[in-house]
């Protein structure tokens, strides 16, 4: 394998280019801006030469967009497959608040995330460029909720006289609320559960149809 895009088969790519973005995830998730990681400490906790990452890849900044597009594909990737194994909206909801709640890597995931789509760095508009590219559509956010909003309207759990990517963008924001309760002081006079019940309550009584409203 020549020059790693950050958009091959996941499942086909080398070990050690696996180690290189396990290494990188690890930095980002213990607090380092993606501008300070460096490639030697990347290539030491993966236990690889330096020069192996260039075998790789062009640069430094190739090197940290392609881990965190290795992230969220992995990670939306798995979520879009588990939401399409659920039977209906209710049951998708109560297990996308569950996840917000249980698993410290995919809040993280989300807030990367966020961040991201709101933060002007160079390194951010870069990495926003590439996530516009037709391969990485699947694995957006408000892409894979399309796909959840789509079927409820089918199965005719939510509402049809609203376009599909607000409502889409309207289940990421309320999940981002909550994600601030569980995470932060955001809501000093308002415990989690409380949160919890407010968001899926506001997501059904904006989205729903009327049966899911009751």
């Amino acid at each position: 394998m020549g020059k790693i895009s950050g958009m091959e088969d996941i499942r086909q790519l080398p070990p050690k280019v696996c180690g290189i973005y396990k290494a990188v995830i690890q930095m980002l998730e213990e607090g380092t801006e993606a501008g300070d990681i460096r490639v030697s400490a990347v290539t030491e906790r993966a236990g690889i030469g330096k020069g192996t990452a260039y075998e790789y890849f062009d640069s430094k900044e190739e090197i940290v967009t392609c881990a965190i597009l290795y992230q969220m594909r992995c990670m939306f990737g798995w979520l879009k497959e588990t939401l399409e194994e659920l039977d209906g909206f209710r049951e998708q909801l109560d297990f996308l608040l569950t996840e917000v709640e249980k698993r410290e890597y995919h809040k993280n995931c989300f807030s990367r995330f966020l961040h991201m789509m709101t933060d002007n760095s160079d390194f951010n508009r870069g990495l926003r460029k590439r996530m516009q590219e037709e391969a990485f559509a699947p694995y957006l956010p408000v892409n894979v909720f399309a796909e959840v909003m789509r079927r409820g309207m089918e199965r005719g759990e939510l509402r049809t006289d609203l376009p599909v990517d607000y409502m889409s963008h309207c289940l990421f924001s309320h999940l981002l609320i909550y994600m601030m309760a569980v995470t932060s002081d955001g809501f000093p006079d308002t415990e989690p559960p409380a949160v919890r019940s407010l968001v899926y309550r506001g997501i059904l009584n904006e989205l729903g149809g009327e049966c899911s409203r009751k």
